[in-house]
């Protein structure tokens, strides 16, 4: 497993003072007033007024640390460590609590789902009179902790690590199961797209924000991972998409670069820190009221969305929140922005709307998170076919209905019955297409 180094950054807060007037002002001298960071994952951590913050290295207000440190390197993924860090920070507290602890209860629900399973081998070898292999014996301490949910068990231990790099491969051979996602790679040049941004808002941030700003170009030009992310990266993102100050352009740019962030492995982390105030997809949800060009630039983003499981996973949560006088989701926001960019007259919106409800529909979830918007998106469907749409596009949504249908098997072949047009209608399109009309067609009889 990889390893990463990690330090202890030590500052004098008094700058030498301390060791200096001490003497003379209690009669004893104290070399300083100490304060330390630990830097890990090429990323500085400290507690500060809003809980556990984070840099870059040597860059606080602190000026250069008096003496580094070096702990030792760690072998702990990052994204443990970040789950464990915001268990930390008094900043959402108790949400990240609660994430933490879910976290704890899964690895804990699959070691024992291990146990068992080895039990039941066992049993089963000695029912059968026959010897019972080396393996299945080494149950160990941890093993039996983790089993029982013992307190004790922290993470992360050796097994929870090795969980980990099983729930890695896991997610690699569901992607390479899942029908391939449509997203646009290609669409955004991510240097143009950002130094247009900066020529709109520069001279226009505070101090933060410019750093901010850095830490964008960093993530995005310079390929460094979403740890060079402060935690206030987000209040600098809903300035851009809500200060109405700024021209329509900076909410433009600013989504169309979030698009191409959305394509990084670790754009997850950043989304789980809009969990409180939902930035991105509060303003997904006024599509509708915003420009042609914003309308295009939030629909690119929710497509390349699911070019990763994890982040297209968020787009489903069911979890409500207040906007507003509305109780919205991320599937809501994620269902209303599909539907209306299907139904709009605007052809690249059409084109990236078929594109959302294809990779809705291609994904494997639980039947209940379709239960909620399978009509909605249906009729949104037999509507849009009355538009004649190219073969791609009837592809895409052909997919989509065959995929609903099966999903909810009474109520959206009543509606292709009751609202129409049958999907036999475009039979001799295409053979792919043929193929998903033979499919939809047997759920009508």
């Amino acid at each position: 497993m990889e390893s990463h180094k990690v330090e202890l950054y030590i500052y004098d807060l008094s700058l030498g003072m301390a060791a200096h007037f001490s003497p003379i002002l209690i009669g004893k001298k104290i070399d300083g007033i100490w304060h330390t960071s630990i830097v890990v994952y090429n990323r500085e951590y400290f507690f500060g007024s809003r809980g556990v913050e984070s840099c870059n290295p040597g860059s606080t207000a602190l000026g250069t640390p008096k003496e580094i440190k070096l702990l030792g390197e760690t072998q702990i993924p990052y994204s443990v460590f970040i789950q464990y860090l915001s268990g930390l920070s008094e900043t959402n507290y108790s949400y990240n609590s609660f994430l933490l602890e879910q976290r704890r209860k899964t690895l804990t629900e699959k070691l024992a789902k291990k146990e068992r399973k080895k039990e039941k081998k066992r049993r089963k070898i000695l029912k059968e009179g026959g010897v019972v292999p080396a393996e299945l014996e080494d149950i160990t301490m941890a093993d039996t902790a983790a089993v029982n949910g013992n307190p004790e068990s922290t993470l992360p231990s050796e097994q929870v690590l090795a969980l980990e790099e099983e729930e890695r491969k896991e997610e690699e051979e569901k992607k390479k199961a899942r029908d391939p996602p449509i997203v646009f790679k290609d669409l955004i040049d991510v240097k143009d797209e950002f130094d247009s941004l900066v020529a709109l808002i520069d001279g226009k941030l505070s101090p933060e924000e410019q750093k901010s700003t850095e830490e964008l170009q960093q993530y995005m030009i310079g390929d460094e991972g979403s740890w060079a992310l402060s935690d206030g990266f987000l209040d600098y993102i809903n300035r851009l998409l809500n200060d109405k100050n700024f021209p329509a352009d900076v909410r433009v740019k600013t989504m169309n670069l979030l698009a191409m962030a959305a394509l990084k492995d670790d754009v997850i982390l950043v989304l789980h820190q809009d969990r409180k105030d939902h930035v991105l997809m509060n303003f997904a949800y006024e599509i509708d009221r915003l420009s042609r060009e914003e309308q295009e630039a939030v629909a690119l983003f929710m497509a390349n969305m699911f070019e990763n499981l994890s982040s297209s996973e968020w787009l489903l949560y069911i979890s409500e929140w207040q906007y507003n006088t509305q109780q919205i989701s991320n599937i809501r926001v994620t269902t209303k922005v599909s539907v209306h960019c299907l139904l709009s007259d605007n052809p690249i919106l059409q084109d990236r709307g078929s594109a959302i409800i294809y990779n809705l529909a291609a994904k494997e979830v639980k039947t209940v998170v379709f239960d909620d918007i399978a009509v909605e998106i249906t009729m949104a469907l037999l509507q849009y076919f009355n538009q004649k749409p190219s073969e791609e596009q009837l592809f895409r949504c052909m997919k989509a209905l065959a995929r609903f249908a099966d999903v909810s098997r009474q109520e959206v072949p009543q509606l292709i019955q009751m609202i129409g047009p049958e999907p036999k209608t475009f039979r001799g399109t295409s053979e792919r297409v043929d193929i998903l009309i033979e499919q939809i067609s047997s759920k009508l009889r």
